[in-house]
């Protein structure tokens, strides 16, 4: 009985009610109307119309090759794609059932940051940090679509925690096995955007080579092989077709190293500097509008230095972050200086080099640098916030400092996350200004209920007489509205300029804020039947004029789709394919 008692014993424990209170509330902030509110345009579609055909054809339709690299025609490895076809295998081929899969690994990184920032900080300091993370409009926003990047936060934090246990001196005889962990998680988020593969291997491997952890040869040789097995599917494809995707990876490289080369070297340090500083304060206050001021380079190596109206209007705010940002570094390499503790030391140590060598991989991409990037060091500005409020709760002596700081940064992203979801739940309902968004770089917010709406709306008309729906979207949810479609059995495809049939019906779709000059042209060939707004969204209903009809009835088998669209230079197998070449 006494033992039943201690095992329970943690239930009496403060701390453990706020944990759960924390990682609820976190929950909460990505789950709330996840499926009417999801993010769901054109990576998005692309990705579920792929998971649909796995599920519809079994599991032999999914690819060897995953997504596209950002810029390039590199394509990663596909666990994303497998992954997300667990997820709706088990709850549906639909948007929501692959989004699942974000939503899960989101929630799953609330412990895992716990898990490692107890590594150094004490249980209060790291209970702070974990509510300002768990309130925090740039993770909450991530946790909430689908996207390959955004699995990068609990597959980076656990790898973390698991390259210190395997440097851990009681854990001498347990080394190997978390060395093969390492290795399992590595193979998997590497597989989810190209830089965290470059990043988090070189930041890996010089750790390894300052600790030199005695692990017999066995397991490294293991680690390796359960890597390459991870990989197998694009080592497969590679084979197939002869290593066109390595070639790929080799020229991304090149590609990335040698951007941006109209920029001097200290241009590109100071942008580089701007946007950690900037993209740290967002993390971890959930504000968006702050500036600093830009540093160019003209004739004669002179420097100038550039702050607009708008800078000057939101240079207070831009003064704090570039001051948090840099008393972070500072406090950051006193503590790494001064600690003594091997395990925190340790801690201090893996983190610096993962600071350092984003900071330094960034660098020549300092111009092109998307807010996604921040994903791979997901720990980094919540680290540096813990440092900074242990070191000045010491100097200053407040004995609840760190909780006086959490509470100010929570109330902060509560303000702004609370708006967002605000300003998804008016999407489908009216027009507003969304103000800047350094998140997501959105232009306005579109939700799955509302081109739920949208499609309602084409559907209605197709259901009276049986019309295919041509219709023109904007790039962003133009293939969005393709997988609704489909999804319904709606015969549709994109208007036609030069191909009019009488027998359709046919819609344009803008956002409410755009110009409806740039888009003439339709009414040109067009006459409007109605307009009809989806709050952040129209939709304009045309028919035809008699001058412009050059069909009667559209040949549907002509009808594009984006069934197997690759998109890259290089061929993307499927698993079914694989097995057809081998039996012959």
């Amino acid at each position: 009985m006494i033992k039943f008692k201690n095992k329970f014993k943690f239930l009496k424990n403060k701390y453990f009610w706020i944990f759960i209170a924390i990682v609820l509330l976190g929950i909460f902030l990505r789950a709330y109307n996840f499926t009417p509110w999801l993010h769901f345009e054109l990576d998005q579609s692309r990705d579920a119309t792929l998971i649909r055909e796995a599920i519809e054809g079994g599991p032999g339709d999914l690819p060897l090759l995953g997504p596209r690299a950002a810029g390039t025609f590199l394509r990663l490895g596909p666990a994303f794609y497998y992954i997300e076809y667990a997820f709706s295998w088990i709850f549906g081929a639909t948007p929501q059932g692959s989004a699942y899969a974000i939503l899960f690994f989101a929630v799953l990184a609330l412990p895992a940051l716990y898990l490692l920032f107890r590594r150094y900080f004490s249980n209060k300091l790291t209970l702070a940090l974990l509510t300002v993370f768990s309130t925090s409009l740039f993770m909450v926003t991530y946790a909430r679509f689908s996207w390959n990047p955004n699995m990068l936060p609990f597959f980076v934090v656990i790898f973390l925690w698991i390259m210190l246990k395997v440097v851990d001196i009681e854990e001498d005889k347990k080394r190997g096995y978390w060395l093969l962990l390492a290795a399992t998680v590595f193979g998997i988020l590497a597989q989810f955007h190209f830089l965290a593969l470059i990043i988090l291997s070189i930041t890996a491997a010089f750790f390894i080579l300052y600790k030199r952890p005695r692990i017999k040869p066995l397991f490294w040789g293991l680690s390796i092989l359960i890597f390459a097995l991870l990989h197998f599917p694009a080592i497969l494809n590679d084979i197939k077709t002869g290593g066109d995707n390595a070639e790929l990876f080799i020229e991304a490289v090149t590609d990335k190293s040698d951007s941006d080369k109209d920029y001097a070297l200290l241009e590109k340090v100071s942008e580089n500097y701007s946007e950690h500083t900037l993209k740290y304060w967002i993390m971890i206050t959930g504000s968006q509008t702050a500036e600093v001021p830009d540093l160019d380079v003209v004739a004669n190596n002179n420097l100038d230095i550039k702050c607009d109206q708008e800078c000057r209007d939101n240079l207070f705010k831009g003064v704090l972050a570039f001051g948090f940002f840099t008393l972070g570094i500072i406090v950051f390499l006193f503590e790494l200086f001064r600690e003594k503790d091997v395990k925190k030391r340790d801690f201090l140590v893996l983190n610096a080099i993962l600071f350092l060598v984003s900071f330094g991989v960034f660098t020549p991409l300092a111009f092109d640098i998307s807010p996604r990037f921040f994903l791979i060091v997901t720990p980094l500005p919540f680290i540096f916030l813990g440092l900074v409020i242990k070191r000045l709760g010491k100097i200053l002596k407040f004995k609840n400092f760190a909780w006086i700081v959490a509470t100010i940064l929570v109330a902060f992203n509560l303000y702004f996350t609370v708006n967002f979801l605000i300003q998804l739940n008016n999407a489908e309902k009216k027009f507003f200004d969304i103000g800047k968004d350094r998140i997501l770089k959105q232009k306005t917010r579109i939700t799955l209920e509302q081109e739920m709406a949208i499609a309602d709306y084409m559907e209605n008309f197709y259901l009276e007489n049986k019309y295919p729906v041509f219709y023109k979207g904007q790039s962003e949810f133009h293939r969005a509205f393709a997988y609704i479609l489909d999804g319904r059995k709606v015969p549709r495809d994109g208007i036609s300029k030069s191909k009019i049939c009488r027998q359709g019906n046919y819609f344009l779709i803008i956002r409410t804020q755009s110009d409806i000059n740039n888009y003439l042209s339709y009414f040109r060939k067009f006459d409007l039947l109605e307009e009809k707004l989806f709050g952040t969204l129209r939709v304009f209903h045309l028919t035809p004029k008699q001058e412009a009809i050059t069909c009667e009835k559209p040949d549907q088998s002509k009808f594009r789709n984006y069934k197997g669209e690759g998109g890259s230079v290089a061929k993307r197998y499927i698993w079914n394919e694989i097995f057809e070449e081998d039996q012959k």
